[in-house]
């Protein structure tokens, strides 16, 4: 075990992550009898399919050894270790499959076409009328937004920049305290701000919080066979504001952090 796999396990943990899972939980349909988590971790959302549904199997895969040795074991729930572009998986096996803020890291980790292939391999593994259902991070454009930092976070801006590798941020310093910048890049600091000089800043600082818009993922999810039943946004961003004493001057609602989107794979 890492000190990376060991703090992943901690984060994957903490319970403000509870009313995602939940959310998740209500768009599942009742009568489904297999169900595959990608990227399933510790098995946080695993385990709540498994006991709402314990007639249904539940195959939870991911790369981490370590992650899924901590997984709770249950009768209807089997673990595979593995890489999830690949999904090594019989097709028309599955009602459902769910993917909970993984498919932003293989988009960052190993490209847009393993991506694009995940979202393929999904479509294939589901039985027809099958359904998709994601929950992860997205991009919330580059509308500006000027905002206060403690002086002890603005360090940790300078920091974050220098250190950030998917793109350049920029903040300018205007008057009074107040830092200007996107909306974008604003929303990954505050959600990254904690992975500064921690067994997961290299992999953090590797990735986005931001990777794709709501309409490049409805496109994503179309162009692979599926039709787009709901989208809905969760988790406000204020949060994070609260937490760390940031002030925003603003006129609108911040942004929810995450997206979740239901689909439903078409008749082939």
């Amino acid at each position: 075990m890492s000190t990376k796999e060991r703090e992943m396990a901690e984060l994957l943990a903490e319970t403000h992550r509870d009313e995602r899972l939940s959310a998740i939980m209500t768009y599942v349909n009742p009568d489904v009898s297999a169900i595959l988590d990608l990227g399933c971790g510790i098995g946080a959302l695993t385990t709540r399919l498994a006991e709402r549904f314990p007639s249904t199997l539940i195959v939870g895969i991911d790369r981490s050894k370590y992650l899924l040795s901590t997984l709770p074991r249950k009768m209807n729930i089997v673990t595979m270790l593995g890489d999830i572009p690949a999904i090594p998986l019989k097709n028309h096996s599955f009602d459902l499959v769910v993917a909970v803020q993984v498919l932003h890291e293989i988009f960052y980790f190993k490209g847009a076409k393993a991506l694009i292939r995940t979202f393929h391999n999904v479509f294939h593994l589901l039985r027809k009328d099958g359904e998709f259902i994601i929950l992860d991070h997205f991009n919330p454009g580059n509308t500006p937004i000027s905002f206060k930092l403690p002086e002890e976070l603005r360090k940790k801006l300078r920091e974050f920049q220098s250190k950030f590798k998917p793109r350049k941020t920029v903040y300018y310093d205007s008057n009074e305290g107040w830092i200007r910048s996107s909306m974008r890049d604003f929303c990954d600091f505050v959600t990254k701000i904690w992975a500064l000089n921690s067994g997961l800043e290299e992999e953090e600082m590797s990735e986005t919080h931001t990777p794709f818009t709501r309409q490049e993922l409805e496109n994503l999810v179309q162009e692979a066979g599926f039709e787009v039943v709901h989208v809905t946004s969760l988790t406000p961003l204020d949060r994070h504001l609260k937490y760390y004493g940031i002030t925003v001057e603003r006129v609108e609602r911040l942004p929810n952090r995450h997206i979740l989107l239901k689909a439903s794979k078409r008749v082939e």
